[in-house]
């Protein structure tokens, strides 16, 4: 399985790792060229000083006697040229007629070849004059010469290096704020779902991306279309079907009363019981059309006791199964927010699913909880804990063989989360070994967030 990354780190990453290959490339780049001209400037200077001390030195050499040892120019003198070189003048012989106040006694060089030369630590420049009868040797110290070179390139890299995070936090920054529509994007589509379709808004994003919401926009709207037609067919299908199966059960029931044997009466029996199942998955599909249409949705708080005493009255009255159900709880109970009509279809089809896939003759309770939940339990053998969650899809039974249309904890689910409410599925029941229990917790109708008169 691959692992999925944020697309800012990556590449903010990209962009510091390629800024600081492409700096210290161009820092090296930089470097070799900053050692060049530095070389090139500094033997300009020394080439430069040695040809400034030719006419100064020949005037001192012609003024004075130059038959005796080696002489110190004064440091007035020598101050012309810049302190870090020395200098020596010698003869075409190598003897040093001529030095620096801070220059060896010892030459400098053994050859007095014209050019640059490197030894015992310095870096010399040779100039001849008087036809190669006197040589100028102006020298720096090599290692005053690369300290130099250090601190130049140093104050060259530094910056770099510096700048180098500074700028992968700027990409960082610019990068946050440029992705910051991909985020606004990536809200708005997480927000769309079966009950919120609405288009997503292009004109505050970018070209890329407005393109994008555009094809998610057309594909919702196709969604839309199809969701409705579905709705559409569903509540007219059921609605269509009621006054045919009415008419088909009445005859039914009038063929099993005039039915003279016995084999005509056992099947009336079943054409009866096969209308009624139609019936009910009628009446199913006409509740699921309404949940979907958005049933839940009420601004007047519905009281869960008095619509639960009603419900379970309704199935006492027409022998549904009324004698198994057990209703406690007070004897007010808590105004919750959710559609009377809403309410009393969840509350109808815990229960009958309660009485169908119980085990038989077993008692139904219908509880109350604090903050505003009810309880349904039926005993029967333990659901495994992997078919829980299919429950609540459309038409899926499960492993049981009672008949039912697989709707019913369907039509729970979708009610109860228009409503904002949560249902739990437990099995076994809480505190028992065996059994089965579903929990809805409401919301309190003083909990709901009212739209302002402004």
């Amino acid at each position: 399985m691959t692992r999925r990354g944020s697309l800012t780190r990556r590449l903010v990453i990209s962009m510091f790792v390629l800024t600081s290959a492409f700096g210290l490339i161009a820092a090296a780049a930089g470097s070799v060229t900053l050692h060049r001209e530095i070389n090139e400037a500094m033997d300009g200077a020394l080439r430069e000083a040695a040809r400034r001390l030719v006419p100064i030195v020949i005037d001192d050499l012609f003024s004075k006697d130059t038959t005796g040892a080696s002489r110190q120019l004064a440091e007035g003198v020598s101050g012309e040229a810049d302190d870090r070189l020395i200098f020596q003048v010698r003869d075409k012989g190598g003897r040093v007629l001529l030095r620096s106040y801070n220059a060896p006694d010892a030459a400098l060089t053994d050859s007095l070849e014209q050019g640059f030369s490197e030894n015992k630590g310095w870096r010399i420049y040779t100039e001849p004059a008087i036809s190669k009868t006197i040589f100028v040797q102006v020298a720096e110290s090599t290692a005053q010469h690369n300290e130099e070179i250090f601190e130049a390139a140093l104050g060259f890299l530094v910056p770099i290096v510096a700048l180098t995070p500074v700028s992968a936090l700027l990409a960082w920054a610019m990068l946050v704020r440029f992705l910051r529509p991909v985020g606004q994007l990536r809200g708005d589509i997480s927000e769309r779902h079966g009950d919120n379709l609405e288009p997503i808004r292009t004109h505050t994003l970018p070209v890329e991306l407005a393109s994008i919401a555009g094809s998610v926009n057309r594909l919702m709207r196709r969604l839309r279309m199809a969701l409705e037609a579905e709705k559409e067919f569903t509540a007219n299908a059921a609605h269509e079907l009621r006054t045919p199966i009415a008419g088909a059960l009445a005859q039914a029931e009038r063929l099993l009363i005039e039915a003279s044997s016995e084999p005509t009466r056992r099947r009336a029996r079943q054409i009866n019981t096969a209308l009624r199942d139609l019936a009910n998955l009628s009446e199913k599909l006409m509740q699921l059309a309404r949940a979907d249409s958005g049933l839940a949705e009420s601004d007047t708080p519905s009281d869960l006791m008095g619509i639960a005493a009603l419900v379970v009255g309704d199935f006492r009255h027409l022998g549904e199964g009324g004698e198994r159900i057990a209703l406690s709880g007070p004897a007010s109970g808590p105004m919750v927010a959710i559609d009377p009509d809403a309410l009393a279809i969840v509350i109808r089809n815990l229960i009958e699913n309660a009485l169908r896939h119980g085990s038989a003759g077993g008692p139904v309770t219908v509880a109350f909880q604090a903050e505003a939940a009810l309880r349904v339990i039926n005993e029967g053998p333990v659901v495994p804990r992997k078919e829980l969650g299919g429950l609540i899809r459309r038409f899926h039974r499960g492993s049981t063989h009672a008949d039912g249309s697989g709707l019913g904890l369907a039509i729970v689910a979708r009610i109860v989360q228009q409503a904002g409410g949560a249902l739990v599925l437990n099995s076994p029941a809480s505190g028992r070994q065996d059994g089965f229990e579903a929990i809805v917790k409401f919301r309190l109708f003083a909990q709901q967030v009212r739209p302002s008169s402004n």
